[in-house]
């Protein structure tokens, strides 16, 4: 609510295949939630916070996927310290402003997105899929791009 400055409390929550079309998921806790083949479309989630949180599903000690959908949502301050979503959709989100020390996105569809004021080096974007994306200050002298889709300019 507006005067705790609090959303929703996810904390812990077994979101596994979890749906929200647009939902107001601003300020949420999604900390240590479990949040394999989650979906969140369409939806505002500025400062949300997802440390701890799992997208994936562990085969074995060394052998894992991930599945998310994030799309079209504004996740603007949003925390995703240390949070691994690899092979995700996370296309055609507003990521201004997010926290993402630490975080790996390698491999997914971050295509359509805006990323003003980012830290491109504090996490792995490797594979990834930057087309049709507002990349803001990207620097690509400091920034390990390797595969990584861009629009030529």
């Amino acid at each position: 609510d507006r005067e705790s400055q609090k959303g929703c409390n996810f904390s812990r929550a077994m979101l596994k295949d979890a749906i929200f079309k647009s939902c107001d998921l601003s300020m949420a806790d999604f900390r240590n939630a479990s949040a394999l083949g989650i979906e969140i479309r369409h939806c505002r989630a500025q400062g949300a916070d997802f440390r701890g949180a799992s997208f994936m599903n562990m085969i074995t000690t060394r052998t894992w996927f991930c599945s998310a959908y994030i799309t079209n949502t504004n996740l603007s301050y949003a925390n995703f310290s240390k949070v691994v979503l690899e092979k995700c959709e996370l296309w055609e989100n507003r990521w201004m402003g997010a926290q993402v020390l630490g975080a790996t996105f390698s491999g997914s569809d971050l295509s359509g997105g805006e990323f003003s004021t980012f830290d491109w080096r504090a996490a792995n974007f490797t594979h990834c899929d930057l087309t049709n994306s507002e990349l803001g200050d990207l620097d690509i002298r400091g920034v390990d791009l390797q595969g990584v889709k861009l629009d030529n300019y």
